[in-house]
Formats: C-alpha cells, sequence, structure tokens
C-alpha cells in the first residue's frame, strides 16, 4: 500500500496540468527513481508544452516531508516519426521546455528522449497527437455538498458547503473511440478597505489561482458515442460574493494516455475504506534504453486542446454559507495585492 501511495502523491503535480508541474514521489525505498512528466499539444503555449524531470526519494516519516530532488543538466528532445527532434530548453528546478513558437501537429507521432548527464539514456513509446473536439459552452450550478472527508482525529466525517460545480460540454464524434481528460484555472476578484489617504492605495483586486482542479478528470465515449457529453471539471468556492474566471481545457488522449489517468483518478478518488476497488498498479510509458531492468515513473502525452473561459458573478448566489463577507483593512503602504498571491490590481482579461 505504501508504494500505491506514492504513486498518487508523485502524480498529483503530473498533470493536473494541464500545466505539468514538478512531481513529488515518496517511494518508500532507498534507490531513486526517474520520475517523468511531460506533454506536447498543438498549442504553441510553454507553459504547456514541457517535460519536468526529477529523481524520487525517501519519505522522512519524522517530519512528513517527501523530498524532490531535480534533474539538472539533462539532454531532452521531442521526436516526430518524420524524423524531426525538438530540443528542449533547461528551465528551473528539473523543467524543460519548448519554445513558445514552437508546437505539436494533429496527426503525427512523437516520443521523448533524455539523456542525463552520466550518459544513461530514456525514452518514450510514441503518443499520437490528436485534435480535441471543440467544446461547446462551459457552465455551471450553484448546489450544495456533501463529502467526506478526515477530521482532525483522522475520522471520516461528512461535511456540507456550498459551491459553483463547473461543467465542459462536447459534441462528441461519431464513428471512433474518443478518450477526454480536463483540468481548469482560476482568477478571482476581491477587495480590501483602506484609510483615505493620498495616493489611494488599490483596493479591487485580482489573484491568479493556477490550477484548480484537485483529481484528474476523464472519460472515454463508450457510453456517449457521437452524442453531447456534459462533463463535471471543477467545484469553486463561494467564500466571497465576487467574479471568479474559469477556463477550462479539453485535452484529448490515445487509450493507454486514458488508461493511465483513468487509474490515477480512481486512486485519488479513493477514501481509504473497505468499499474502495483495490488500488491497482499504474504504468507508464517511459523506459531506460541503458538499463531495461529499471523502473521510471510517470508518463509523456500529446493532446490536442480545446479551451473556453466562463466568468461566474459569485455575489447573485450570495450569501453563502461560509457567512458574511466583509473586506479587509489594508494600512498603506500596503494595498489589496498583498492579500492574496499571484495578484494584481490591473483587470485582467475576461473581467
Amino acid at each position: 500500500m505504501r508504494r500505491l501511495l506514492s504513486w498518487l502523491v508523485a502524480l498529483t503535480g503530473i498533470g493536473m496540468a494541464s500545466c505539468i508541474d514538478p512531481i513529488v514521489i515518496q517511494t518508500g525505498e532507498t534507490e531513486p527513481k526517474l520520475v517523468v512528466s511531460g506533454l506536447i499539444t498543438d498549442q504553441s503555449d510553454e507553459s504547456l508544452n514541457k517535460v519536468s524531470l526529477s529523481w524520487s526519494e525517501p519519505f522522512d516519516g519524522e517530519s512528513k516531508v517527501v523530498y524532490n530532488r531535480p534533474v539538472l543538466g539533462a539532454s531532452v528532445k521531442i521526436l516526430d516519426n518524420r524524423g524531426t527532434g525538438f530540443q528542449l530548453i533547461e528551465g528551473e528546478r528539473g523543467v524543460y521546455f519548448l519554445p513558445q513558437y514552437m508546437a505539436g501537429e494533429a496527426g503525427q507521432q512523437y516520443r521523448l528522449y533524455i539523456k542525463l548527464q552520466d550518459g544513461r539514456e530514456y525514452e518514450s513509446a510514441p503518443e499520437l497527437l490528436q485534435p480535441s473536439p471543440q467544446m461547446e459552452q462551459v457552465s455551471y450550478t450553484f448546489k450544495e455538498f456533501t463529502e467526506v472527508v478526515k477530521n482532525g482525529s483522522g475520522e471520516l466525517v461528512e461535511q456540507t458547503t456550498d459551491g459553483f460545480e463547473v461543467y465542459a460540454t462536447v459534441q462528441d464524434p461519431a464513428g471512433k473511440s474518443n478518450y477526454y481528460r480536463w483540468d481548469a484555472t482560476g482568477v478571482f476578484e476581491y477587495f480590501s478597505r483602506a484609510p483615505d489617504v493620498i495616493p489611494i492605495p488599490a483596493t479591487q483586486c485580482w489573484s491568479f489561482v493556477g490550477r484548480v482542479t484537485g483529481r484528474a478528470v476523464t472519460a472515454n465515449d463508450r457510453l456517449f458515442n457521437g452524442n453531447i457529453h456534459k462533463q463535471t471539471v471543477v467545484v469553486l468556492p463561494a467564500d466571497m460574493p465576487t467574479k471568479y474566471l474559469v477556463r477550462v481545457r479539453q485535452y484529448a488522449l490515445t487509450e493507454q494516455a486514458h488508461e493511465f489517468w483513468r487509474l490515477f483518478e480512481q486512486q485519488q478518488s479513493s477514501v481509504g475504506s473497505i468499499f474502495d476497488p483495490p488500488p491497482a498498479k499504474i504504468r507508464g510509458n517511459l523506459y531506460s534504453l541503458s538499463n531495461p531492468g529499471e523502473e521510471v515513473i510517470g508518463y509523456f502525452g500529446a493532446s490536442g486542446i480545446s479551451e473556453k473561459g466562463l466568468l461566474i458573478n459569485r455575489a447573485v448566489h450570495a450569501p453563502f454559507r461560509s457567512g458574511p463577507y466583509e473586506p479587509p483593512f489594508v494600512a498603506p503602504p500596503r494595498d489589496c495585492r498583498s492579500l492574496f498571491p499571484n495578484s494584481t490590481a490591473m483587470k485582467p482579461a475576461g473581467f
């Protein structure tokens, strides 16, 4: 079970990306393993088209900390089936990315090649980049949720909250099997109060939350082939009566990539009861060219992407179960930007 839980820790950093973030992994073993998460898409966006490399590290049970050691100085390439190679640029903390002007092409197969500084070589199985069907719309419902959570004593209890359930609607193409994954990013508006001084400090700000999907969201069209499908993607908080911009991305997957994310989603959804399905081994698509017996963790994928945004005016549904909202007082020289990370006083596009 410790090994299976390590996968859950490891992969949380992967695709919840849309963006591909460095992975932190606990294996319970002394021998480090190469951990890879990577993606190429049909979008010219270096925040999407990148690869994260790290070494798994032993778990510090006393401090409850999982250490992550990035892989530096590697040569990382993405190769297509025409023999063209795309050299990735090394960024910070073991992240390697395609230049902003480059992207994958629908209908082409791509594989990842890695050469470490010590000469060890790794490769992925080829992945076919398939175009993503266009999302018809992104919508939401304001509703009450009851979920099972662990309390301070570690016991499973029910908790009721309000929230905004966000959906993606897609017209599935008929005549073939289609596989999907969704994630979402968010930006929310908030306010502060300030004394009557000159210059007047900013009291309206926006915080870029980044990825807001807490689990892998996947589907295949076995039950809705050729029909319209409405998929729950994320639940946004009902914590303040302000506007919230959510952007949903839809990824077209191969069957193999879908199975990888399906098993990951299954383990994320587990609450640890006797009624949970037995955890399955999550197999990636990477292997060592230097040592066939070496295990490599993670997945390199290729996806076409469809994206849509939705601006939710949460004030329409206030007051919330969490109670009345009172903008906090912020004294100069600080302003509202100091209240939340990644904030700006300039209105972002979409608001």
